[in-house]
């Protein structure tokens, strides 16, 4: 009886300890949020990258083929995010943004741009996913090499979201296609080379000229033809170049 007594009294110690970690846990994270969050800005946040890019970020001939409005967050930012801009040009995969800043800071500091880049190959990923618990459509981006990026769409741009991924995919399928192509052709070209290459002989030719012609010696095509002398006849067939294993 006393044992069970001594059980209830532990569980609800137990029972009360969470329930208090839990409540000083929402409490710390209510504390933050309201010492330590400030919105950036939107608008300005967009007009700020559409700056930096046309600043001089272009790289020669490159131009951009999809753009999307929408916002990130960093480990480090704890849970404010950093509004800009998701480029797809013909080379890259481009985000640029404003960091959220604190209570701390001025409002008349200058802000933090943020950027991001990924070469737009094949070797990129971008899966489209529920992003922050669930709560934003985004996609998620990765590329061997350079650090993952989650970026969520602004409410209303998620159209555009799919627009970019969908140009992103799109150039990569052409570009796996064109990569087997030049592959099989590479491969044609190979095989063609390795394929012995036969000579009709025709008035005028004699067996100097055309070992000349081919770059060969009269003496291998004697050997590879079985030649006993050094005369050939107009219409003869000649292994010229045998074939490569």
């Amino acid at each position: 009886m006393k044992e069970s007594e001594g059980l209830y009294r532990s569980f609800r110690f137990l029972k009360k300890a969470l329930l208090g970690l839990a409540v000083v846990l929402v409490g710390l994270l209510l504390f933050g949020y309201f010492l330590f969050m400030r919105h950036v800005d939107a608008p300005k946040a967009w007009s700020a990258a559409d700056r930096e890019l046309q600043g001089g970020m272009l790289h020669y001939a490159e131009k951009v083929e999809r753009k999307a409005k929408v916002f990130m967050r960093r480990p480090s930012d704890y849970y404010r995010s950093a509004n800009g801009m998701l480029y797809a040009t013909n080379d890259r995969l481009i985000f640029i943004g404003v960091a959220p800043s604190s209570k701390f800071e001025s409002e008349d500091a200058p802000p933090v741009i943020l950027s991001q880049e990924f070469p737009n190959d094949t070797l990129l990923g971008m899966d489209a996913r529920r992003l922050y618990f669930m709560t934003a459509h985004g996609v998620r981006v990765s590329h061997p090499g350079v650090p993952r990026g989650e970026f969520a769409a602004v409410r209303g741009q998620e159209a555009n979201l799919d627009s970019l991924m969908d140009y992103v995919n799109g150039v990569h399928t052409t570009q796996r296609k064109e990569a087997a192509s030049e592959r099989r052709l590479r491969e044609a070209v190979a095989a063609l080379i390795k394929e012995p290459i036969y000579y009709a002989v025709k008035r005028g030719d004699a067996l100097f000229s055309i070992a000349r012609k081919f770059e060969t010696t009269p003496e291998q095509i004697q050997q590879w033809n079985q030649l006993e002398g050094d005369r050939v006849k107009i219409g003869q067939r000649l292994l010229v170049k045998p074939a490569k294993k």
